[in-house]
């Protein structure tokens, strides 16, 4: 007969507990997440924009 070693309850819940240290918790909602990445596409077409406009009235166009 095959005898187990078993791990005693207290070995047991610290290797549990060491494991749930590892896990991290996102508590930011799917809606924020959303928003958030709009917020920076939005950002980056605004500086885009303004950058493009900025050569060109550098080239010596009139814009407006």
């Amino acid at each position: 007969m095959v005898r187990r070693m078993m791990m005693s309850e207290s070995r047991r819940n610290r290797r549990k507990a060491e494991r749930n240290k590892r896990i991290y918790k996102n508590n930011i909602s799917r809606k924020d997440k959303i928003i958030g990445v709009l917020a920076i596409i939005i950002v980056f077409l605004i500086a885009a924009i303004a950058a493009y406009y900025y050569s060109l009235s550098k080239a010596g166009l009139k814009l407006f």
